[in-house]
């Protein structure tokens, strides 16, 4: 089971990094001012908003812990979708990235 942890969370490190450089989307914070004057600030490259890194690893984790009895398991997927959606609420990725990202990681896992 390590090796298998250690081989998803390489993978999903490596996989938003090439999918970013094959699709140039501009992240959302870049197209608002209002968020700023509220202090948001600015997050990563301009072009690098599909898929969420983040939410990626988030997915992948949800799909990880299947096998954990359903208290635990219920509450690392709560949280894996909480922080997941903190990436829309503060500007950095699309709702589409997200999902696509979470969706991207359950499917590597």
């Amino acid at each position: 089971m390590g090796n298998h942890a250690l081989l998803v969370a390489v993978a999903a490190s490596l996989l938003p990094h090439g999918m970013k450089s094959l699709f140039d989307q501009t992240r959302p914070d870049r197209r608002t001012v209002l968020g700023h004057v509220h202090g948001i600030s600015f997050s990563g490259k301009r072009e690098d908003a599909f898929p969420s890194g983040h939410a990626l690893h988030m997915g992948a984790l949800a799909s990880a812990v299947g096998p954990l009895p359903p208290g635990p398991r219920r509450a690392i997927r709560a949280l894996a979708i909480g922080l997941s959606l903190t990436r829309v609420a503060v500007l950095a990725h699309w709702a589409s990235d997200v999902v696509a990202g979470f969706a991207l990681g359950a499917l590597l896992e």
